[in-house]
């Protein structure tokens, strides 16, 4: 009796599972694309909710003036509208805040309490703008300060930031690095309302009103959404690659053959 001669069958292919290690770093990818994800999609929730606040006070600096009294405005439902007071400035309690900068030019903000009347209560008017004076005989700029009661037109706006200093403003100085209202009213023994008007109108004191616009960092929120999902994406591309290469790299023949 003949028998046939078979040829030898072809290896198999046998695929190593994966490894412990090898999954908790698919899962640690996975969820680091996840995180990622969210996180841009959080920023880009930022921004939207700051450009609809960005158009809330749009509309509020069109609409009509309020009228400041003896009793204080709702700064959180009225920050940046138009705001008319009557008063008389107290020109000898002007603070200059230095190191404040227009087109580039240093300068300080003019800020000066004014009373309301009628009624004993004062309001900070943040007047405008001045250039830092380049007489060497003083330091302290030439402002013209109104007298009398007069009417004051400006907007509701929040006290002036707090700039980092390496060494506190006396508490009487007329040039400063920052003022705090609640200080400054305690020393001169005065009622100040806890926010400041923007004065806006023509300057025929010499002062610079062009106020920047709130900032309200929209911009870097889109920046930071981004970074994330740029992230998210090279993670996604690099967990593809690695696991297509593994795979390739751990198929090999069977040596086991039939009996």
């Amino acid at each position: 009796m003949q028998h046939s001669i078979l040829p030898p069958s072809a290896p198999r292919l046998r695929r190593d599972p994966l490894k412990s290690r090898e999954i908790l770093t698919l899962l640690a990818a996975i969820a680091l694309i996840i995180a990622t994800l969210l996180l841009g999609r959080w920023q880009l929730g930022r921004a939207e909710t700051k450009r609809a606040l960005e158009a809330r006070i749009d509309a509020r600096m069109h609409q009509t003036a309020l009228v400041q009294g003896a009793h204080a405005l709702d700064l959180a439902a009225n920050v940046w509208s138009p705001v008319v007071v009557h008063g008389a400035y107290a020109a000898d309690l002007t603070v200059f805040l230095q190191n404040r900068q227009h087109d580039g030019q240093p300068g300080f903000w003019v800020l000066t309490p004014l009373r309301i009347v009628p009624g004993n209560t004062w309001v900070m008017v943040q007047r405008g703008w001045v250039a830092r004076t380049v007489d060497p005989t003083t330091l302290l700029p030439r402002v013209k300060t109104p007298s009398g009661v007069i009417e004051v037109h400006g907007r509701l706006a929040p006290p002036p930031s707090q700039w980092f200093s390496f060494a506190m403003d006396p508490p009487n100085a007329v040039i400063r690095q920052n003022v705090q209202l609640g200080a400054f009213a305690a020393l001169h023994h005065i009622t100040l309302l806890p926010y400041v008007i923007q004065e806006l109108g023509d300057p025929r004191d010499g002062l610079v009103r062009d106020w920047p616009r709130a900032d309200l960092g929209m911009e870097t929120n889109y920046g930071y959404a981004a970074q994330w999902w740029s992230m998210s994406a090279l993670g996604i591309v690099l967990t593809v690659y690695f696991m297509a290469r593994r795979l390739r790299r751990v198929d090999r023949p069977d040596q086991e053959s039939d009996a």
